[in-house]
């Protein structure tokens, strides 16, 4: 398929928010069970992943693995490169497609580590935000049931807070739904923040209504400023309009299902014009649900397009039916030590031409007939007791491997033998490449970590304790004081960072503990020693630099609104090799500041593949551009008044505007 390349990885420590946790405000009354936890554990983090940051918008025809699953009446078709997103549930015997299929592969700034593709279904875990593997290998495995039927485990281990995962997919026959049955394994003594919400894309089309197996919901209000509760179809975030049809949002907006704890299996779905419904249903783990929609606005509209080929003839607007553990996403979730959190979800579609009648019926009256319908296609006890089965194979050796992962769990596999300790059953590991473990595995086997020149990128960031302890214990280098150092600071011990990047800053000079001491100065208010160290490290090893070094600079060039030495610095750095899309952004704040307006002008013409969602960086930039030159024109010096006349007649163009909403 036509696709975009990741284009490699940011090689720096991206360290997590220090404010672990978010503040939420709440428009109304919340019960005790719906503010608990809110905002916990959901605050930045990053660690020991590097972000996915080096994509171009770019597309070339791409060979995609894939792993296909399928009986007589479904294909699901699974990406395995890609964190094991279900890419496409066919229909083969009406031939059609139940997903939002999206036809080329094209990245996007809307993940934890940055790079995101939209359609299918996506398993978010971990962390709060489209997950650190989204775009990352996953090993996939073949396995056998009792009855002889092969199903597929899709499964890895996730370093950033040290657990398991395993989603087991299913597709017996004669069934005419996905199957799957998920498996969150804590097996240190300690507890864990935990997240969960699986992302459903499917079509959204004009009449296209979402129904849930509640009333009950938490909502977003207008400007994201809070969360507020109600019940549908009618929300204050747009008064007196049906919001169980999803494009009368005129805005991207969010809606979460607050199912009681006393339903032992809720729902979702979507019912199209022509009587079709696609549904959700799960056990009572996965408890609550949610519609996402982009609205019926510019930015929204502008960001699916974004996001694909709108001119391609499969191409078709989307929102997502998800589901979770907490009652948002923006609520915490503690997983305590050695427990295990699982549940299944039935995932499919029926059509009966009567439903039409329902997108006009009063939405209780609608919800309940299919509610019904549900149960006859996916009666609870079915559910319960394939649940049940699924649990039981859970632990089941995969009979073998279809696509390798990353090295990761093999490596952690190979460092619990040494202590005596195992890995959960039914997960097997076989380390396909060593790159980015051979100096763990070196550490591990020799009481040593090799040092490397301090030119080269670190092979890969390590944040483990158990890791850390065994640095600790071995002879020092610059490289594996780096380590601790990065330990320490991910861990909220700066002054401990410090020492330890100090030290290997003394046994050998090299820009990654030179950058991580500017970002200790930075983050305590020391712009003036960050920029040094800075200046340090581009002096030094300026032509050895990453593009990703220049970056930071030169926003914290901003940050100190040193606008000129930006500019210079820019300048200099264009002679020697081609700007990243960032880099040009930062010359463009410094180009509005110091009147180079030619530059500016072609920087609006391009489209940048690295815009945030609801990003306004360059639209702002825009904006204030166009008062000056308003005010050029009536010959007065730019001040507000121009600006919000701007502001209310100009529109920006298409390809540089990604707010969600209007202002």
């Amino acid at each position: 398929m036509q696709a975009a390349q990741i284009g490699g990885e940011n090689p720096l420590p991206m360290f997590r928010n220090q404010n672990r946790d978010r503040s939420v405000k709440f428009l109304n009354d919340f019960s005790a069970e719906q503010s608990n936890l809110v905002g916990y554990e959901t605050g930045e983090i990053y660690l020991p992943h590097r972000w996915q940051d080096r994509y171009a918008r770019e597309l070339k025809a791409t060979e995609i693995t894939t792993v296909v699953l399928e009986n007589e009446n479904l294909q699901a078709t699974f990406l395995p490169e890609f964190g094991g997103r279900l890419y496409s549930l066919f229909d083969k015997e009406n031939q059609r497609e139940l997903l939002f299929t999206n036809p080329i592969l094209q990245f996007a700034n809307l993940s934890i580590l940055n790079a995101w593709f939209s359609g299918g279904i996506e398993w978010n875990i971990g962390q709060y935000g489209h997950t650190f593997g989204t775009c990352s290998p996953v090993h996939i495995a073949k396995l056998i049931d009792a009855e002889g039927s092969e199903f597929i485990r899709i499964y890895d281990y996730e370093r950033t807070r040290n657990f398991y995962w395993a989603i087991d997919c299913h597709l017996p026959s004669g069934a005419k739904n996905l199957r799957v049955h998920v498996r969150i394994i804590n097996d240190r003594s300690e507890m864990t923040p935990m997240y969960w919400w699986t992302n459903i894309a499917v079509r959204e089309t004009p009449k296209a209504r979402v129904f849930g197996s509640t009333d009950d919901v938490i909502f977003v209000d207008q400007g994201f400023a809070g969360y507020g509760t109600g019940k549908l179809p009618f929300l204050p975030t747009v008064p007196d309009v049906d919001l169980s049809f999803p494009q009368n949002f005129p805005f991207a907006n969010e809606y979460f299902f607050q199912n009681p704890k006393s339903m032992s299996s809720p729902w979702e779905s979507i019912l199209y014009e022509d009587g079709q419904v696609f549904y959700e249903r799960s056990t009572a783990g996965l408890r609550y649900k949610k519609m996402f929609c982009w609205g019926n606005h510019v930015g929204g509209r502008g960001w699916q397009e974004f996001l694909s080929d709108a001119s391609s003839l499969n191409f078709s607007p989307y929102l997502e039916l998800q589901a979770g553990l907490a009652p948002t996403q923006l609520h915490g979730y503690q997983m305590p030590g050695n427990s295990m959190i699982s549940f299944t979800q039935f995932f499919g579609n029926f059509e009966k031409s009567e439903n039409q009648q329902l997108l006009n019926a009063e939405w209780s009256a609608a919800q309940e007939k299919i509610s019904d319908q549900i149960e006859k296609v996916v009666p609870i006890d079915l559910l319960e007791s394939e649940n049940l089965r699924f649990e039981k194979l859970a632990t089941k050796t995969p009979f073998e491997i279809l696509f390798h992962g990353s090295s990761w769990g093999a490596l952690e596999q190979r460092r619990r033998e040494k202590s005596g300790e195992k890995i959960p059953a039914g997960l097997l590991f076989e380390s396909a490449k060593r790159e980015q473990v051979e100096d763990w595995i070196e550490l591990l086997e020799t009481g040593t970590y090799p040092s490397r020149d301090v030119t080269e990128v670190p092979t890969s960031w390590m944040v483990q304790k158990e890791w850390i302890s065994l640095l600790e214990s071995s002879r020092q280098n610059w490289l594996s004081a780096l380590h601790i150092g990065n330990y320490y600071f991910e861990v909220g011990k700066p002054e401990s960072a410090i020492k330890e990047w100090n030290k290997s800053l003394e046994l050998n000079s090299s820009p990654w503990a030179l950058r991580n001491l500017a970002i200790a100065q930075r983050d305590a208010g020391n712009l003036f020693e960050a920029l040094e160290l800075y200046q340090e490290a581009v002096n030094k090893f300026s032509t050895e630099l990453h593009d990703a070094f220049y970056e930071e600079y030169l926003q914290l060039l901003i940050t100190a609104e040193k606008y000129e030495q930006l500019w210079r610095s820019y300048t200099e750095f264009i002679l020697i090799r081609v700007p990243s899309e960032r880099i040009d952004l930062a010359a463009a704040k410094a180009a509005l500041q110091l009147g180079h307006f030619e530059f500016l002008e072609k920087i609006f013409t391009r489209t940048f593949a690295q815009i945030r969602e609801g990003e306004s960086t360059l639209v702002a930039i825009w904006f204030e551009y166009q008062a000056i030159l308003a005010a050029q024109q009536l010959g007065v010096v730019v001040d507000d008044h121009i600006r919000t006349q701007v502001r209310q007649s100009a529109r920006p163009p298409k390809n540089i505007d990604f707010r969600m909403i209007e202002g």
